[in-house]
C-alpha cells in the first residue's frame, strides 16, 4: 500500500515538472500548461493597459539571461519603489551596521546633579527617534544623577540644512503624515496621532485627543456627534513655533473610535518639547525655555542615544513603505559622504555616485530627485531597477538586510493579504508603488522551477481603475512564481481583484492586525 502511495506521488510530481509532453500526452485530464511567455505578453497587451505607459522585464538572476522584456527602456514613475534605490544605495555606502546618534551635551559636568547652564540636544537625523526613546533617554540622564537643569535646552539640528519638504511636496497640499517634513531632531516620524471617539450623545462635542500629546500642539475639537455617517478632516498649519491640529467635522454616535496621522510643521519644536516633557516625567526640573543654536565646541559630550542598526530600519522602510524614513536617509547620505549640512541635493549626488560606479548605471539616463518617490519628480526604467536588484542579489555583504527589507507575499507589509493563494504565498519578496495614476511592483520571485526571477513592472497614465492595473501586475508576477524550469506554467492561478480592506483606522477590543510598534510607524501606501 505504502509502494503504491510513493509511486503515485513520484508519478504526479513528475507529470507536474516534466515539460517535454503537453498535459494530454501525459494522461492527467484537466491539468493545463501554457507557455510563459504567452501569459505575461497577454498581460502587458490587456485592454485595461491600453494607452498606459508600461514597462517590463523579468531577469534570471543566476544566468543574467532576460527572459521577458516590454518598452524596458521606456522613463517611468517609479512611486515608491523610489525606495530600493535608496535604502540599496544605504546599505552599501553606510553599511548595515550603521546607527545614527542623538547626542547630549553640557558645557560643565553636573554639581550635585545641577546643570549650572543650558544642556544641548543635538541630532544627526535618527529615522526612527520615537517617544519611548525619549523617554528612555530621560530616564538615562536622571540614572546618571541629574536632578535639574537651570538654563535652557538647546536644540542642534544643524546636521541637515533649514529645507523641510523637499521635492514633489509642493504638488500635494495635504496634512497627512506621507508629507511629513524632514529634520535632523525629528520624533515619531515628525507626526502625531489623532484619536477620535463619539460624544455621549448626537449634537454634543466628540472626544478628540492627540497622542502622544505635547504641549508643542494647539488642538482645535470642532467636531460633532451626529446620527450620520463619520467624516472628518485634520488640517495642520503653522502658529508661532505651535503647530495647530484642527479637526472638524462629524462622528456617529455608535463610532467604535479611530486614529488618524497627520503631520507635524516644525519637527525641532516638536522634539524640543516632548524631550522637555520626558526630562519632567523622569523627575528632572527644566526651565521652560527651548531654543534652537548649535553647540559650542567648549561643550563636554555627556550622552549619546544610538538608533537600532540601519539593517533593521531598512524594513520598515520598505516593508511598510515609509516616506519619512527614506528621505532621512538620503540626506543622511548627502551629510555624511559630502559634509554637513545633509541636503536633497548632496543626497541626489551620493545617489548619482552610486548607480554609476558601483551599479553600472549611467547618470543622465535616470531622474531621482528625491528618495521616498513622492508625487511627480522621478522617472527611471525597469532596465535600470532589474540592474539594481541583480547588484544587490551579488553583493554578499548586505543582501541578507536587503532581501529581509522586501515585503512577503502574502505574509507582511504592504502585500499583507496579497498574493496569498497557497501556490503563492512567501514566494516572493516584493516592493510595491502606488501614486495617484502610478502602480509599480518589483523584487524577486522565487518560481516552482526553483529558478529566482529579479523583475520590475511600472505603470502609468493608465486610464481604467487602480485596481485592475494591479489585478495585471498580479498576474504577471504569479504567473512567474508558477513557471517550472523550461517556462511552463501550470494551473494559473485567477486573481481576484484587490479590494479595499476594513478601515484599519478603526479602534477595536482585538486591536490592530500588526504589532505595536508598527500601528505607530504612519503607512504611506
Amino acid at each position: 500500500m505504502k509502494t503504491g502511495c510513493f509511486l503515485f506521488v513520484g508519478l504526479t510530481w513528475w507529470c507536474l515538472t516534466s515539460t517535454t509532453a503537453n498535459a494530454e500526452d501525459q494522461g492527467i485530464i484537466g491539468l493545463q500548461f501554457k507557455p510563459l511567455a504567452e501569459i505575461l505578453q497577454a498581460v502587458v497587451t490587456d485592454p485595461n493597459l491600453e494607452g498606459a505607459r508600461v514597462g517590463v522585464r523579468v531577469d534570471d538572476v543566476k544566468t543574467g539571461r532576460t527572459i521577458f522584456a516590454h518598452n524596458p527602456d521606456w522613463l517611468i514613475n517609479p512611486a515608491s519603489v523610489t525606495k530600493v534605490f535608496t535604502t540599496a544605495a544605504a546599505l552599501c555606502l553606510l553599511h548595515p551596521d550603521y546607527r545614527f546618534k542623538t547626542e547630549v551635551y553640557m558645557r560643565k559636568r553636573p554639581d550635585n546633579g545641577v546643570v549650572g547652564g543650558p544642556l544641548y540636544l543635538k541630532g544627526y537625523g535618527d529615522t526612527f527617534l520615537v517617544n519611548e526613546r525619549i523617554a528612555y533617554l530621560a530616564t538615562e540622564l536622571k540614572i546618571l544623577g541629574i536632578e535639574k537643569i537651570e538654563g535652557p535646552i538647546i536644540m542642534d539640528d544643524f546636521f541637515f540644512d533649514d529645507r523641510g519638504e523637499g521635492p514633489g511636496w509642493s504638488q500635494d497640499d495635504t496634512s497627512r503624515p506621507y508629507q511629513a517634513p524632514m529634520g535632523a531632531l525629528s520624533l515619531n516620524f515628525n507626526s502625531v496621532t489623532v484619536m477620535l471617539f463619539a460624544g455621549k450623545g448626537v449634537g454634543k462635542p466628540a472626544r478628540v485627543e492627540l497622542h502622544p500629546d505635547s504641549d508643542h500642539f494647539h488642538l482645535v475639537n470642532r467636531v460633532v456627534t451626529s446620527d450620520q455617517r463619520t467624516r472628518i478632516k485634520i488640517e495642520v498649519d503653522r502658529r508661532g513655533m505651535r503647530t495647530r491640529v484642527l479637526v472638524h467635522g462629524q462622528v456617529n454616535v455608535h463610532h467604535p473610535g479611530s486614529r488618524h496621522h497627520c503631520r507635524v510643521t516644525l519637527p525641532t519644536w516638536y522634539a524640543g518639547h516632548s524631550f522637555r516633557n520626558a526630562l519632567k516625567s523622569a523627575g528632572i526640573r527644566t526651565r521652560r525655555h527651548i531654543r534652537r543654536g548649535t553647540v559650542p565646541n567648549h561643550a563636554d559630550l555627556y550622552y549619546t542615544l544610538r538608533s537600532p542598526a540601519l539593517g533593521e530600519l531598512v524594513r520598515k522602510v520598505n516593508k511598510l513603505s515609509q516616506n519619512f524614513m527614506a528621505e532621512q536617509l538620503l540626506k543622511t547620505l548627502g551629510a555624511e559622504f559630502m559634509g554637513e549640512p545633509g541636503s536633497w541635493y548632496k543626497g541626489q549626488q551620493v545617489m548619482n555616485a552610486f548607480l554609476e560606479e558601483e551599479v553600472g548605471i549611467p547618470p543622465g539616463t535616470y531622474i531621482l530627485h528625491n528618495g521616498s518617490g513622492l508625487n511627480d519628480v522621478n522617472r527611471i526604467t525597469v532596465t535600470q531597477v532589474v540592474k539594481l536588484l541583480h547588484y544587490m542579489w551579488g553583493r554578499f555583504d548586505v543582501r541578507p538586510d536587503f532581501l529581509a527589507s522586501l515585503a512577503v507575499a502574502g505574509a507582511d507589509g504592504t502585500v499583507n493579504g496579497r498574493f496569498a493563494h497557497p501556490s503563492l504565498a512567501r514566494t516572493m519578496r516584493l516592493k510595491t508603488g502606488s501614486l495617484g495614476n502610478v502602480r509599480a511592483l518589483t523584487g524577486y520571485i522565487h518560481s516552482r522551477g526553483r529558478q529566482v526571477f529579479a523583475f520590475a513592472f511600472l505603470v502609468s497614465d493608465y486610464q481604467c481603475r487602480g485596481y485592475q492595473v494591479s489585478r495585471q501586475i498580479d498576474r504577471f508576477a504569479s504567473a512567474l512564481a508558477r513557471a517550472d524550469r523550461n517556462l511552463q506554467v501550470v494551473e494559473e492561478v485567477e486573481v481576484e481583484p484587490i479590494e479595499p480592506q476594513a478601515d484599519p483606522t478603526l479602534i477595536t477590543p482585538s486591536g490592530p492586525p500588526q504589532g505595536p510598534e508598527e500601528a505607530a510607524i504612519p503607512h504611506n501606501e
